[in-house]
């Protein structure tokens, strides 16, 4: 399955995963190899408990999505 993680305005793939099974699973993925998720559509992501430790979020759509428990430490989150 593949995934990808799309800019909220433009629509531009800000990261491609061929291997996790769904978005939750791809924004781990993306922010442990450094993916820059500036202005992703995270909408919905259930990210309880995800290390997003150092994560660029600048302006993310975190809509709906579960951050309990998350680790956002030096997460960068403004406009998110």
């Amino acid at each position: 399955m593949t995934i990808d993680i799309l800019h909220r305005y433009t629509k531009a793939v800000l990261y491609h995963s061929t291997s996790a099974p769904d978005l939750s699973a791809a924004v781990v993925e993306a922010v442990k190899d450094g993916a820059n998720l500036d202005g992703a559509n995270l909408d919905g992501a259930y990210l309880h408990g995800a290390n997003l430790d150092g994560a660029n979020l600048d302006g993310a759509n975190l809509d709906g999505a579960n951050l309990d428990g998350a680790n956002l430490d030096g997460a960068y989150l403004h406009g998110a």
